[in-house]
């Protein structure tokens, strides 16, 4: 008689599960050191990113002089650095001065006074280089109104750039001045390694606000307030658009300037928009 070896059932039933275990353990493996890699991967991009976003933000606003954006490749790259530095201290000028013009506009046709708001007037028209007496019963609200106004961001963004070759001139890296303003004979203070005979500024925000009060207050740009103020009567909007053309006698290269900076505003649009 041949005998016939018996199947032992637990054995194979034991070899079974052991087999389910092990590839269950590889498979757990395999996905953890996948995850593991995907997880590295990950960090090692965003990291990359970060890195690359903060290389295009050094020029931080947390830096009150203009930092050297020579740096950065020409054209759009330096023209965004540019852009991320100025154009804060530009909406935070414009929006204070709105806010002036809106306290003036709701206080136009009020015959009460307190102290406080006789002492803030009395600080505006000194400002704005505008008489007043200290009768609120005579106060020039024209000329007060046509000076306490905006200068369009994306036009204070434009000469900005233009005057500074986005922030790259010796006279914009050494004075922080940014629009080409030049000073007053016997009025310059400038020291060892400043451009002569221009304005320098401790900061880019005493550059923005410089020029946005010099376009508001002097003598030369009246013609250029005048416009605005139509715009305002008119209930138009007060834009780069509207108002570039209307700016008269900054350069001495006349209507040639003008026309430049309106080509370069049309050309740089979107992107002083998305900084804005």
């Amino acid at each position: 008689m041949i005998s016939i070896p018996m199947r032992r059932p637990g054995a194979t039933i034991l070899m079974f599960f052991t087999l389910m275990f092990s590839g269950g353990v590889l498979a757990k493996t395999h996905t953890a050191e996948t995850a593991s890699h995907k997880a590295h991967v990950t960090k090692a991009s965003v990291k990359k990113q970060a890195s690359s976003k903060q290389e295009y933000s050094r020029n931080s606003v947390n830096s009150s002089s203009l930092p050297d954006l020579r740096k950065y490749p020409s054209g759009t790259p330096r023209k965004k650095a540019f852009l991320r530095t100025v154009m804060p201290y530009i909406t935070s000028k414009n929006s204070a001065i709105a806010a002036e013009r809106n306290w003036l506009l709701s206080k136009q046709y009020d015959s009460q006074w307190s102290p406080a708001e006789r002492t803030r007037l009395k600080e505006l028209t000194k400002r704005y280089k505008v008489s007043w007496s200290g009768n609120t019963r005579r106060i020039p609200w024209n000329v007060l109104l046509e000076r306490v106004d905006i200068i369009p961001d994306s036009m204070v963004a434009t000469m900005a750039a233009a005057e500074s070759g986005w922030g790259t001139s010796k006279l914009a890296r050494t004075n922080n001045n940014l629009f080409g303003m030049k000073c007053a004979k016997g009025a310059c203070k400038n020291g060892p390694g400043k451009v002569k005979g221009y304005s320098h500024f401790e900061s880019v925000q005493e550059s923005v606000d410089a020029y946005v009060t010099n376009l508001n207050t002097h003598s030369a740009y009246a013609s250029f307030r005048k416009s605005r103020a139509q715009l305002r009567k008119a209930d138009q909007e007060v834009t780069a658009t509207n108002m570039i053309h209307k700016l008269q006698g900054y350069s001495t290269r006349g209507a040639s300037y003008n026309n430049y900076l309106f080509a370069m505003y049309q050309d740089n649009q979107q992107l002083i928009a998305s900084h804005m």
